[in-house]
């Protein structure tokens, strides 16, 4: 009989630590999506490639988009995992010089 009470007990204070769990992660804010536009030293389609091929394994991003004509590269990221200047960075790190954040208008 005292067995059974305490896997009552058990199952009951699982259920419980799991509905807290649960209402705590659901309840996380999630950062917006920034993006950013860099002007890009970019010469060619290889250039291309290299970007498009490397950075979106970069932590935090979540799409790319590269121009060859407007030698640009466009990037929208998880401003929580990731910054501009680390993506700049990274894109340096491949041998491109950034030359700089392209403004919205």
């Amino acid at each position: 009989m005292k067995t059974s009470g305490f896997f009552l007990k058990t199952i009951i204070a699982v259920l419980v630590m799991s509905i807290f769990a649960v209402t705590s992660y659901a309840q996380k804010k999630k950062v917006p999506l920034q993006e950013v536009v860099f002007s890009v030293n970019l010469h060619c389609e290889n250039c291309v490639k290299k970007v498009q091929e490397n950075i979106p394994f970069e932590k935090g991003v979540k799409d790319l988009k590269v121009s060859l004509d407007e030698k640009t590269v466009w990037v929208k990221y998880d401003s929580g995992k990731t910054t501009k200047e680390k993506l700049a960075a990274a894109i340096e790190k491949l041998g491109y010089e950034v030359l700089g954040e392209v403004k919205k208008e």
